[in-house]
């Protein structure tokens, strides 16, 4: 397994043999796994009819968006910037465009690509405040989330897609057992998990993030790599928008702050550092399929929904203090 750290340490300089004492990302998968595991056969021994189809597809539509942003909220991660907080109002944002774009007849290859045209836009948006304002990302894409939201709500209160056509149809269908919108989001995590480490976009944005004063020294330009990182992240947040505006009913402004917790929960567990310049995207799949089962067992506990944010955030919790102790190992 490609472990991004590998690529950031080339940027920076450290003691002799450190390299040997980076972590191949295997532990991190083989944790995640155990613990996805066990929640399976726990909940399938507390509840049998557990272990469904049903269960399958409430998982993995789940899995969909959160997979998504997941890999947009960890390009963001890996390069140092830490989180994106602005996530949901861009995801709703691009949504909310694309489903006024099919109502007035629009076709569908032209609003697929207004809906990724918006989320990418807002991720520039982001970089330009950031960059030229020299603040810090946390606050600025908090500030931007909260802004976003309460003009959203200004404009409307509620959106949807034409239920009655191809574009819903394909959103609400199934391909192999798994519904439609799991595909493009696996396809995204095994083609990022790919491509970052191997391409030269991919290894800037690494090494930024591992030692951007190294980074820097090597003529890799901040400033430019903040601008696709957000550009290009934002853009994967549009398409998230598009898959939540196919296979959702009537949706509020206020919805997309549901996926904040899992995904940045996600992100950590996946072993992207918070310190940046290290993960694997390859991951995300393991760390969101854990993640996206434990609404579904809560309920076959007979735990209300009002619980899953309680669990998120322990989860989340847990998650930010294995990055701690990661952290603190790769500094001894």
């Amino acid at each position: 397994m490609t472990d991004a750290t590998t690529i950031a340490q080339s940027t920076s300089v450290q003691p002799e043999g450190f390299r040997a004492k980076l972590p191949s990302g295997w532990g991190t998968a083989a944790t995640v796994a155990a613990a996805w595991i066990v929640l399976i056969v726990a909940s399938g021994i507390h509840r049998p009819d557990f272990l469904s189809h049903q269960t399958v597809l409430a998982v993995s539509f789940t899995m969909a968006i959160v997979g998504i942003l997941a890999v947009a909220q960890a390009l963001v991660g890996m390069s140092g910037a830490i989180l994106d907080l602005s996530q949901p109002t861009a995801l709703i944002l691009s949504a909310a465009v694309v489903a006024w774009l099919l109502e007035c007849g629009v076709p569908v290859p032209v609003v697929a690509i207004a809906g990724i045209l918006v989320g990418a836009a807002w991720g520039i948006a982001n970089a330009t405040i950031i960059v030229f304002g020299k603040l810090n990302p946390i606050i600025v894409t908090l500030a931007t989330n909260f802004i976003g939201g309460a003009v959203m709500f200004l404009i409307f209160q509620n959106a949807q897609a034409p239920l009655k056509s191809g574009f819903s149809d394909f959103g609400r269908s199934y391909f192999l057992g798994l519904p439609n919108i799991w595909w493009p989001m696996a396809v995204l995590v095994l083609l990022a998990g790919y491509l970052v480490p191997r391409t030269r976009y991919g290894r800037h944005m690494i090494a930024v993030g591992g030692n951007r004063f190294a980074a820097q020294a090597r003529g890799i330009s901040l400033r430019k790599t903040r601008f696709a990182v957000f550009g290009i992240s934002g853009a994967i947040v549009g398409a998230a928008g598009i898959l939540f505006a196919a296979s959702n009913g009537p949706f509020a402004p206020a919805v997309g702050s549901t996926y904040q917790l899992p995904v940045i929960a996600g992100v950590i567990l996946a072993g992207v550092s918070l310190a940046g310049g290290r993960g694997s995207i390859w991951l995300i799949l393991l760390s969101v399929g854990f993640l996206s089962t434990v609404p579904t067992s809560l309920v076959f506990f007979g735990f209300s929904s009002n619980w899953q944010a309680v669990f998120q955030g322990l989860i989340l919790i847990v998650a930010v203090a294995i990055d701690g102790f990661r952290a603190k190992r790769l500094q001894r």
